[in-house]
C-alpha cells in the first residue's frame, strides 16, 4: 500500500510544482534563441595610396599577409573601386618595388632596387655637318645641361615614401599592437646607401 501511494506522489508533486510557478507569474517557455553569435575581430590590411595632395588609406578585408607581401600589394597599385574613389599610387611597380624587408618590434627597414640609368642617345647631325669618310670623327652624346646637384633624384616622390613608411607602419603594428606613428621605417637602395628615416606622422593623411 505504501508503495502505490509512493508511485502517485512524484505526478501530484509535479502538478504541485506547476501550480505555483502559474501563481507566481512564471510562463513556461520553450529554448530560448540568443540570437546570431558576436562578431569577433576581423583582420585587416591598411594600404596607403594617394588622394589629392595627401596619403589615404584603403581597407582590404585580408588578414594580415606577411609584410613583404603587404608592400606587394601596394605596389600593385589601388584596385578599381579605389581608383573610382580617386585613390592613386605614385610608386613605380617595375622600379620600386622592394627587394628585401626586414623589421623588428618598432622599425622597418626597407631596401628597394637600385635605378637603372636612363639610355644615351646619339645627337643626330645635320647631313651637311657630316664628315668625309676619310675624317671620322665621334658622334657627340646627350649631355643634362641641369647642373647635377639640382637634377631630379630618381628615387620615390615625398607621397610615394609616405606610401611605403605608412603601410610598413601599419602592418607592423598590427601584429605588435603599438602605435603606427611610433614605428621607424627606413629606405634604402640596394647596397646601403640610405634614402632616408621616415615615420607615417611625418606625411599629410586625409581622414581614415
Amino acid at each position: 500500500m505504501t508503495s502505490a501511494r509512493a508511485r502517485r506522489t512524484p505526478p501530484a508533486l509535479a502538478l504541485a510544482v506547476t501550480l505555483l510557478a502559474a501563481g507566481c507569474g512564471i510562463t513556461s517557455t520553450g529554448v530560448v534563441d540568443g540570437g546570431e553569435p558576436a562578431v569577433g575581430f576581423r583582420p585587416s590590411t591598411r594600404l596607403y595610396f594617394v588622394s589629392g595632395s595627401r596619403l589615404q588609406a584603403a581597407i582590404r578585408p585580408i588578414p594580415w599577409p606577411p609584410l613583404k607581401d603587404t608592400l606587394t600589394l601596394l605596389m600593385d597599385g589601388p584596385s578599381a573601386a579605389e581608383r573610382g574613389r580617386g585613390l592613386r599610387s605614385e610608386l613605380r611597380s617595375d622600379a620600386e618595388t622592394p627587394v628585401k624587408v626586414a623589421s623588428d618590434q618598432a622599425k622597418v627597414l626597407i631596401t628597394l632596387p637600385v635605378p637603372k640609368p636612363s639610355p644615351v642617345l646619339p645627337v643626330p647631325v645635320p647631313k651637311e655637318a657630316r664628315p668625309s669618310p676619310a675624317m671620322p670623327v665621334p658622334v657627340p652624346r646627350v649631355t643634362d645641361p641641369t647642373p647635377r646637384e639640382a637634377r631630379p633624384s630618381a628615387s620615390p616622390s615625398t607621397l610615394g615614401m609616405g606610401q611605403l613608411t605608412c603601410t610598413a607602419a601599419s602592418a607592423l603594428a598590427a601584429r605588435t599592437d603599438i602605435d603606427p606613428d611610433a614605428v621607424t621605417v627606413v629606405i634604402q637602395w640596394t647596397g646601403g646607401r640610405r634614402l632616408g628615416s621616415f615615420r607615417c606622422s611625418e606625411f599629410p593623411r586625409g581622414s581614415e
